[in-house]
């Protein structure tokens, strides 16, 4: 049961963090994150390849 409660704090609290040369591209709820991809798959597909491609990184912390 702690896990589940680790999990919805990082779905409800937590915040996406895209960050590339220095720069941060995206910095959003995971929760948003979450609903965007459900939304469109293929647009969610794309994004990950081009993060891979461009060597960006991808950071989840707790708000």
């Amino acid at each position: 049961m702690d896990r589940v409660k680790e999990y919805l704090g990082i779905f409800f609290g937590g915040r996406l963090t895209v960050e590339g040369n220095g720069r941060t591209f995206a910095k959003l709820p995971v929760w948003l994150a979450a609903l965007l991809a459900v939304a469109s798959i293929r647009l969610a597909v794309i994004t990950v390849l081009l993060i891979v491609a461009f060597g960006m990184k991808v950071r989840v912390t707790k708000a």
